[in-house]
């Protein structure tokens, strides 16, 4: 029993270094703003506000990692300004509605290409509800 004592402590001991060098090395932790950019096939969340917000607005993810928007209150939607998407219930061409809402409405979009993909409210818009969704 006296030997397996130390072989536990270091065995959590190698695994605390592990964990924490992963966590040393992420692309850029500091970045509040910037939630993604972790493994491909993450998912990040971007919250439609009551106070005409997006929260958070601009994110920075990999080529196919996805985004889930979700309405947090007020009558929203979610529209790309390219065209590329326009959800609320749904997506508008995929078998939903993008019309502003105030149900608890969310979807999710992957992003398999890399680029710059600006975002709005179509609502709020003049209130400044945008974002940008930078995928690298």
């Amino acid at each position: 029993m006296r030997r397996a004592l130390p072989v536990a402590i270091t065995l959590v001991t190698a695994v605390t270094l592990i964990v924490t060098a992963a966590a040393c090395n992420s692309s850029n932790p500091s970045a509040p703003d910037n939630p993604g950019g972790g493994d491909p096939g993450a998912t990040i969340t971007i919250m439609a506000n009551a106070n005409n917000t997006f929260s958070p607005a601009n994110v920075t993810i990999n080529a196919g990692d996805t985004v889930t928007f979700r309405n947090n209150g007020g009558n929203h939607n979610v529209a790309a300004d390219n065209g590329s998407f326009r959800c609320a219930n749904g997506c508008d061409g995929q078998g939903g509605n993008g019309n502003p809402s105030t149900a608890s409405w969310s979807f999710t979009i992957t992003f398999g290409e890399a680029g710059v993909v600006t975002y709005n409210c179509e609502v709020h818009v003049g209130l400044g509800m945008r974002g940008t969704i930078t995928v690298q």
